[in-house]
């Protein structure tokens, strides 16, 4: 039991407001911006959506997750983004995912038969890779031969915490989206549950307290 001291009304009403801030911060902290993922399907055509737009609400600490859409016996598809922006794809410097395959293959445990085998490669633009305009190049090759090359824009907005007006980030295009979507309500519910926990539990400390400085009050008082 932590005992408090009151020297008076005011004081009372300070260590009251004062408490019920500090056991209320969990939920300031909960509403801040959480990653959110948008999927980019690589076709044998190109990836889809070839750009990620300003008007997507895509923002730093955003990722794109590029998910392996290309059927086509022995193909391999690689995604590189040009992070510091010199309008070249060099493998010391920028970012290279793993080469892509449509179906990885896995036994009765669901542990991958090949474990370089990959179906998707998710980035995060956070960090020194915040906001900006950054290029991106995929590659397709077949049979170990490059046929094709595709270079995109992603454009990454300043994250101000602002909400409405604009899609909602994480969006996502493309097959595939539905676990996408159902993870971020999934994880949008469970902040809600946890706000309204976090709510009952403020206000009951805010009683006891108030009935702990009531009661020493009253025994000083007598």
């Amino acid at each position: 039991m932590i005992w408090i001291k009151s020297a008076g009304g005011d004081n009372l009403r300070v260590w009251v407001v004062g408490i019920l801030f500090i056991l209320m911060s969990p939920c300031i902290t909960v509403q801040a911006h959480t990653p959110n993922v948008m999927m980019s399907i690589l076709k044998e055509d190109g990836p889809v959506p070839k750009d990620v737009l300003e008007t997507a609400g895509f923002v730093a600490g955003d990722g794109v997750k590029f998910k392996m859409g290309d059927s086509t016996n022995n193909s391999t598809i690689r995604v590189s983004i040009d992070i510091d922006d010199d309008g070249a794809f060099n493998e010391s410097i920028d970012y290279f995912s793993p080469w892509l395959v449509f179906d990885c293959q896995y036994d009765e445990n669901g542990t991958l038969l090949n474990s370089e085998c990959v179906e998707s490669d998710v980035f995060y633009f956070n960090g020194t890779n915040g906001s900006g305009i950054y290029s991106y190049q995929v590659e397709r090759m077949i049979n170990g031969s490059h046929t094709d090359f595709w270079v995109n824009t992603i454009f990454v907005g300043v994250d101000i915490h602002e909400e409405g007006g604009i899609p909602s980030v994480g969006d996502c295009f493309g097959a595939g989206c539905e676990d996408v979507e159902e993870l971020e309500s999934s994880d949008s519910n469970s902040k809600k549950d946890l706000i309204s926990a976090l709510m009952v539990i403020s206000a009951i400390g805010l009683v006891v307290v108030s009935l702990s400085i009531w009661n020493e009050k009253s025994s000083e008082e007598e």
